[in-house]
């Protein structure tokens, strides 16, 4: 399992850049603390459709809880796949369905920063996340 930093700690790491370059020197830095899949886990059932880089969800029920192990072929993702996952890691379903995960990642500043495919394929994520 990945040792995920808190939220709150990547939510005023990202908001305190002032730039792109900062925002993606913060992104990167957070793709390092993201376990990456093995090539058994990265299947076509496991791949997240939609998104612009490869991405791939696995999502695991324990008694109710759900833990989810994320990976991208892409380092920015996989920064933001860190952000999603320190804000949903270890909640119920129903937790999960009632977070609005759109808002919360509005507000770390990532929009002028994502093209329009990327935040489509941040849509799928939570989408999938949320099921």
């Amino acid at each position: 399992m990945t040792d995920l930093p808190p939220y709150n700690s990547i939510k005023q790491q990202l908001q305190a850049c002032r730039s792109k370059e900062e925002t993606f020197k913060a992104l990167v830095a957070l793709s390092k603390r993201l376990t990456r899949l093995t090539a058994e886990e990265k299947t076509e059932e496991n791949r997240v459709k939609g998104c612009e880089s490869a991405v791939w969800l696995i999502i695991d029920n324990k008694d109710d809880t759900y833990s989810i192990k994320a990976d991208s072929d892409a380092k920015l993702m996989r920064g933001v796949l860190v952000a999603i996952l320190s804000l949903v890691q270890g909640k119920t379903k129903t937790e999960r369905q009632k977070m609005d995960l759109k808002d919360e990642l509005e507000s770390l500043n990532l929009g002028s920063y994502l093209t329009q495919s990327r935040a489509n394929g941040i849509l799928a994520i939570i989408e999938k996340i949320k099921k």
